[in-house]
């Protein structure tokens, strides 16, 4: 009668090319949205009429209601924040956003402030809400 007859040539490979698929796809995705996400902490910021900055290649330095200061999301003092913009002085083709509290005391902008332009920096933006 028939012979059942094993398979020894299977194929012993994974084809991966659903996952990689997947995988780019996640990755434009990511590439999306990400100019979408505001960085930074949360503050509340006084209302005027803005103008517009591009983010692109801005470092944002916000000044909590609490008076504690964040590049990005990372807190630091002023000795830290003086020596990164002055690292960060050395390409000229970025600039500063200043983020703070509508209840931060003006002397605490003014200091951060200071530590730019010492730093030799000129692309600086006060961050306010639309009215």
């Amino acid at each position: 009668m028939g012979r059942i007859r094993e398979n020894k040539d299977s194929i012993t490979q994974i084809n991966i090319t659903n996952l990689v698929d997947i995988a780019l796809t996640l990755v434009i995705i990511l590439l999306m949205i990400a100019p979408m996400i505001e960085q930074g902490i949360e503050v509340s910021l006084p209302k005027s009429s803005p103008y517009e900055m591009k983010i692109e290649k801005s470092i944002i330095i916000t000044v909590s209601s609490d008076n504690k200061y964040f590049i990005g999301s990372k807190q630091v003092d002023l000795e830290e924040m003086y020596k990164f913009l002055k690292e960060k002085s050395q390409n000229k083709d970025f600039s500063v956003i200043v983020k703070g509290d509508e209840k931060v005391p003006y002397e605490n902008i003014i200091k951060v402030l200071d530590i730019i332009k010492k730093c030799k920096i000129d692309l600086i933006g006060l961050a306010t809400q639309p009215e």
